[in-house]
């Protein structure tokens, strides 16, 4: 009996390859989507991250005049926002030398109880907000800018958890 000359199809073997290299193929992608899950999570915490700290430096300086009094503040456990007084509570030299008056305490301690609750309210593992304040060098009789970092640690959502930290550095000049 004769063959056909024109017979069309697959044999097994060509659909066995081709089954194979689509599932490599799919495979590849379903590994790129959790890796893709992965980066959003961290991109996304980074944004929550970075418009919190965003929103301590505009709330310092809005309040350049006393922006020193901010210094050292930490809203781990329940935070130093109302611990008798602002968190420093005399200015170390060449800041200003007048201590502010009860309306800017007032306004220093709205400031860190309104940021260590957006603090908190981020989710974030771990998550810490802290102020320093320094005068910047070289120190002259009449400086009295002020370098301020605003820093935000927290730990990723990964299994690793390891330590994530944004810091907004900036130099303020009181008026």
């Amino acid at each position: 009996m004769m063959k056909p000359q024109n017979e069309k199809g697959f044999t097994l073997a060509e659909v066995m390859i081709s089954a194979a290299i689509l599932g490599v193929g799919v495979m590849g992608m379903a590994a790129m989507q959790g890796v893709s899950f992965s980066k959003n999570v961290d991109a996304n915490d980074l944004s929550i991250v970075t418009n919190v700290t965003a929103d301590m430096v505009e709330r310092i300086q809005s309040n350049r005049r006393f922006a020193w009094a901010y210094n050292n503040l930490d809203t781990t456990g329940p935070g130093n926002c109302l611990a008798g007084g602002i968190p420093a509570p005399a200015p170390p030299q060449p800041f200003i030398a007048a201590p502010p008056v009860s309306a800017a305490t007032r306004a220093i301690q709205g400031d860190c109880v309104q940021w260590r609750t957006l603090v908190l309210a981020t989710n974030l593992l771990n998550v810490r907000g802290t102020v320093q304040a320094a005068p910047v060098l070289p120190l002259s009789a009449d400086s009295k800018a002020i370098q301020l970092t605003v820093q935000l640690q927290w730990n990723e959502r990964t299994g690793v958890q390891r330590q994530r930290s944004v810091a907004f550095r900036t130099v303020i000049e009181p008026e």
